[in-house]
C-alpha cells in the first residue's frame, strides 16, 4: 500500500477515535446510552472521516470547521430524528421514544450544547489527524 494512502487511513482512524471515544465519554458521564446509538455514531464518524480525507482534506482551516459544522448538524440531528422518532423502534430496535435529559457534572445540557460539543470534537479530530505525517 502506497504510504500517502497509508496516512490517509492513519488519519480518518485518528479523527474516528477522537470524536467516538469522547462521545462516549461525555454519554457515560451524562446518562448512558444503547448499543444502537453508539454503534450507530461510529459508524457516522467513519463515513464522513473517510469522505473528508479521501475526498476533500483541504489544508485550510475553516473547510475543516465548515465540514465539523455540517458533520455535527448531521450527527445531531440525525441522532435526535432518526433514533427518537419511533423510526428505530419499528425495525424492532430498543431504544427510547425521547431523548434522555442529558446532565454532565450537575448540569443539564441541551440539544443545542451537544450540536457544538459534536462539532468541537469532529473538527478536534480532523485537526489532532493533520499532524501525522509521511515519513520519507
Amino acid at each position: 500500500m502506497k504510504t500517502e494512502r497509508k496516512v490517509l487511513i492513519y488519519k480518518t482512524v485518528i479523527t474516528v477515535l477522537i470524536f467516538w471515544v469522547l462521545d462516549f465519554i461525555f454519554h457515560q458521564l451524562g446518562v448512558g446510552e444503547s448499543t444502537f446509538y453508539f454503534s450507530s455514531k461510529l459508524g457516522n464518524a467513519i463515513l464522513f472521516s473517510i469522505i473528508w480525507f479521501f475526498v476533500f482534506n483541504s489544508k485550510v482551516w475553516w473547510n475543516r470547521l465548515v465540514y465539523a459544522v455540517v458533520f455535527g448538524t448531521y450527527i445531531s440531528l440525525y441522532y435526535l430524528v432518526f433514533s427518537y422518532s419511533g423510526l428505530v423502534q419499528l425495525l424492532g430496535i430498543t431504544a427510547r421514544y425521547t431523548p434522555p435529559p442529558f446532565v454532565l457534572f450537575g448540569y443539564y445540557l441541551t440539544p443545542v450544547l451537544w450540536w457544538l460539543f459534536h462539532i468541537a470534537a469532529f473538527y478536534l479530530g480532523l485537526e489532532l489527524a493533520r499532524l501525522v505525517k509521511a515519513r520519507k
